[in-house]
């Protein structure tokens, strides 16, 4: 483009020339009235035209010399531009120092939130400035424009920075009162059978978009939509009559409704409220988000076995009410880094030629930290159960009671002395677990379908503790039967069995500090988990009128687990797990089924 331009101006250099020595020649057209006119006009510009016709026959026949001509004529334009550039670039201001916080983002926190680092609270590096001193006026001109172009791209992506954090802090609010979020999972596995080969897959896991509604902080409410392929075990979905019922792993892609509640009351403000909704009852560990439940990729054997989804409605409580007090003080929160994978990515981007632009560093802002609920909390709600275990029911009786105590403390210590402690600070979070039916879980439900009015009511119990203890989470949980079932399975044969499962886990958080409040919720982190299970070899069964193995799942099963948020809102992990069937003598095939999983996962 400015080449083009550069031999258009050569170009019409040649023709101004040219035309200026004929215009010489016009005015001589005109004096042709009288002799001694023509002879006194004509002879000068018949003299000019003398002197510029050879000239320019010799510029279209010396092609060097033309070459040379435009070539200067390229560099002079040139050497304009970037002076110019340089004088543009030169007269804008210098980024103006940032102004001081507010005395308030430095007062210093309670013995509990006391600040970090200093290293984390320092101020914010300004952009380079324009170098205007006789140094930088020798340097060559293309350096110079160079380094001032780079500042102020620096200054124009600082710019930008300061917008998106402006608007970022509206949060995922749609209106006042409803804001949105969401997951996206992608897993790649490759894993053991007890019976059958080895099988490989790269499915999309989870897909879910949540609906976080607050009219008021005394009227709350959600609602989950969940991406189901349907062909699953539960609530399949196929594409009859089009394709036979017989055809395998066919259905229709669908978002159904995964959970949603409405809850009434303030539980920091009145010790009790009231929820409705479609939700997973309290049963252990498990709240109906397994990326909540557990850092591993798998499901502890606790959740797949006793995980129980109802429409269900009563009460919840909390007890004491906190009294009315301040605002904890605000404290800046250090940013935890990753160690791994976002290292290794920017290192291999800039052997790949890639240069980021100069980012403006910002200091992070200070956060109050909420305040500590009430200590004893539970709930009591009320479901109806499933036709299957009772027929033609017509009441309401079945529900689920929950009761629980929580706590945290500091060992007395200030936050900021606290970096190396590998106990403190600490917290713990303990409750006992109570419903009438166990086998309306989902699992349970669906394995042992055939035979549910035969068990009927099958009470259970469960208690779980959920502790950590400075860099250190731990989780314990032990599920439970309280009577036999009894039923006689698919080929006659009685059968009777009282279902129990336990896991515990233990899990680490690198470049830990006293301020993170959840373990694995960023950076980088490691899990160990072990669950078991009593009593669920499973029974024989027949479909399709052949007797089949059913309702069973590991004897034993491990995870360990390793993974990284690369950045807000993106995690990577791996996992090796490892399976134990039942033995020969108890009803499985005494094999072990070993597997690999790889997760990405978008939070928004």
């Amino acid at each position: 483009m400015i080449s083009v331009q550069r031999d258009g101006a050569v170009a019409g250099s040649r023709r101004s020339r040219c035309a200026a020595g004929i215009a010489t020649v016009e005015p001589t057209v005109h004096g042709w009235r009288g002799v001694h006119a023509v002879f006194a006009r004509a002879a000068p510009a018949l003299f000019s035209l003398a002197l510029l016709a050879p000239s320019c026959a010799v510029a279209a026949d010396s092609e060097d010399v033309a070459d040379l001509r435009r070539m200067l004529q390229e560099l002079k334009a040139e050497n304009r531009k970037l002076s110019q550039r340089l004088s543009t670039l030169e007269s804008v201001p210098a980024a103006r120092p940032t102004k001081p916080a507010a005395a308030h983002e430095h007062a210093a926190p309670a013995a509990t939130a006391a600040k970090p680092a200093a290293a984390v609270a320092s101020p914010p590096v300004a952009l380079p400035s324009p170098d205007l001193s006789e140094t930088a006026t020798k340097r060559p001109l293309d350096q110079r424009v160079k380094d001032l172009e780079i500042g102020w791209a620096a200054q124009e992506n600082a710019t930008q920075q300061i917008i998106r954090d402006t608007l970022s802090k509206t949060g995922p609010k749609i209106n006042n009162y409803l804001a949105l979020s969401g997951v996206v999972e992608g897993l790649a596995s490759r894993t053991g059978q007890f019976n059958g080969p080895t099988q490989e897959n790269l499915a999309l896991s989870t897909a879910e978009l949540d609906f976080d509604i607050k009219l008021s902080d005394w009227l709350t409410g959600a609602l989950v939509l969940h991406f189901d392929n349907g062909t699953g075990a539960i609530f399949p979905t196929g594409n009859n009559p089009v394709v036979p019922a017989t055809t395998p792993g066919l259905g229709v892609d669908r978002f159904t409704l995964d959970r949603t509640h409405i809850s009434i009351g303030d539980l920091m403000q009145f010790p009790i409220a009231a929820r409705f909704g479609v939700e997973t009852l309290h049963f252990g560990t498990s709240t109906g988000v397994a990326r909540l439940d557990t850092l591993s990729i798998g499901t502890p054997l606790t959740t797949e076995v006793f995980e129980n989804r109802q429409t269900a409605g009563g009460l919840e409580f909390a007890w004491p009410t906190p009294p009315r007090q301040p605002l904890p003080a605000p404290v800046v929160i250090p940013r935890v880094s990753p160690l791994v994978v976002a290292p290794a990515v920017s290192q291999l981007a800039r052997w790949l030629g890639y240069t980021p632009l100069p980012e403006r560093p910002f200091r992070p802002q200070p956060v109050t930290p909420p305040f500590d609920p009430p200590p004893f909390y539970g709930s009591v709600m009320t479901y109806k159960g499933s036709d299957s275990i009772i027929p033609n029911r017509t009441k309401i009786d079945d529900y689920n009671a929950s009761l629980g105590f929580r706590t945290r403390g500091n060992c007395g210590v200030p936050y900021d002395q606290l970096t190396n402690s590998l106990i403190c600070p600490w917290t713990l979070d303990f409750h006992v677990d109570y419903d009438t039916s166990v086998f309306e879980s989902r699992f349970l439900h669906s394995s042992y379908l055939p035979f549910l009015s035969q068990i009927g009511q099958i009470p259970g119990v469960a208690a779980s503790v959920k502790a950590s203890f400075g860099p250190f989470a731990f989780v314990g949980e032990v599920n439970a039967a309280l009577q036999q079932a009894r039923f006689l399975d698919g080929l006659g044969t009685a059968r009777s069995m009282t279902p129990m499962t336990w896991q515990a886990s233990i899990a680490y958080q690198f470049d830990w500090n006293p301020w993170i409040t959840e373990i694995g919720a960023q950076g980088d982190f490691i899990s160990l988990g072990y669950s078991g299970s009593k009593d669920m070899a499973g029974v024989s069964g027949l479909v399709n009128g052949v007797p089949t193995r059913i309702g069973f799942v590991p004897q034993n099963r491990v995870f360990l687990t390793a993974g990284e948020w690369v950045m807000d809102g993106l995690k990577v992990a791996v996992e090796y797990s490892a399976n134990w069937d039942y033995p020969v003598s108890s009803g499985g095939t005494g094999k072990v089924a070993h597997g690999g999983f790889g997760l990405v996962q978008l939070n928004f």
